[in-house]
């Protein structure tokens, strides 16, 4: 589980994979691993911004969400708000809540390191005998933006999209159905499993250029969407394109000019997002266009779907 942090003693933000979440609710706090210029070190945040207590609001943002099936996620309850669990109470006094823990087994077991971050304290990585167990979010294939030197690498190699098309797109929200049960046919009662919530936001889009191999840009905890093809009288081609980067937000952007900052009233296609990874593909800038559905056979051509990028 990657998610964006709010560190609000800094007013900064940052990215990292979430260690384990204790407690639910109004009490819900996360185990993130915070970068700083002296040696990273692991604190827990809350996870609601409590400032305004009518209108609390998430200051952690998730990006992808926790890999089902992982067995050193573990999950422990007391069953009440006002019970810790087990092995915590000496550990922990009557000031410090602790009634639920999902999170990796190795931060549990270490009961002494864990009671000291419930109670506000923070472990220095370095010389805490967790080096090993730091997980790495970047997927070895890809390159991820993340600072400026990153934009200005992936505008220079694809020439700032000019001339480029945004050849297809695609959007996986992280919600669905899994299991729908009859219960009454008669009056059509019904028992549905699913996850509502939209826990993944992803958008994919695939670009071909003249200039470069075609580009796949993964877009990860995406905010926001406009997608603005051309009209029936206008060709496709970008002119220019923009990409920036706020608070540990992207935002990219195909307009005719170029813009350094999220403008969410562009008349061009946009994206907002919280994380940003992309590749060259391996097939060339200009593969066999596809089959348009009114003339399924024409010579020379054959269909391409998103599976050919894979």
């Amino acid at each position: 589980m990657v998610a964006r942090v709010y560190d609000k003693s800094t007013d900064t933000y940052f990215k990292s994979e979430v260690y384990a979440i204790i407690n639910a609710g109004w009490y819900e706090r996360r185990l993130v691993l915070v970068p700083a210029d002296t040696g990273s070190y692991f604190k827990l945040f809350d996870y609601l911004d409590k400032g305004d207590p009518q209108n609390p609001i998430p200051a952690i943002n998730l990006i992808t969400p926790k890999v089902l099936g992982d067995p050193n996620w573990i999950c422990q309850g007391s069953g009440s708000t006002e019970k810790h669990l087990e092995n915590f109470t000496e550990l922990l006094g009557d000031d410090v809540l602790f009634f639920s823990y999902n999170g990796y087994s190795w931060i549990f077991e270490n009961k002494s390191m864990l009671a000291g971050l419930l109670k506000g304290d923070i472990v220095p990585l370095k010389g805490s005998g967790l080096e090993d167990k730091i997980l790495d979010y970047r997927l070895k294939d890809f390159n991820y933006i993340e600072t400026q030197e990153d934009i200005d690498f992936l505008m220079e190699q694809t020439h700032s999209f000019h001339d480029a098309i945004l050849y297809e797109i695609n959007y996986l929200s992280g919600a669905y159905i899994n299991e729908v049960k009859i219960i009454n046919p008669e009056d059509g009662t019904r028992e549905v499993t699913m996850n509502s919530t939209d826990d993944l936001r992803r958008v994919t889009m695939i670009f071909q250029s003249p200039w470069c191999r075609s580009v796949e840009m993964i877009f990860e905890g995406v905010t926001a969407l406009n997608l603005r093809p051309s009209t029936d009288n206008y060709s496709a081609e970008i002119s220019a394109a923009s990409l920036s980067m706020h608070n540990a937000t992207v935002f990219f952007c195909t307009s005719d000019s170029e813009i350094d900052k999220i403008d969410l009233t562009n008349e061009g296609t946009w994206i907002k997002a919280y994380s940003l990874r992309w590749r060259f593909l391996e097939q060339q800038a200009n593969p066999t266009p596809p089959v348009h559905h009114n003339n399924p056979k024409q010579a020379g051509q054959s269909q391409i779907t998103q599976g050919d990028y894979i």
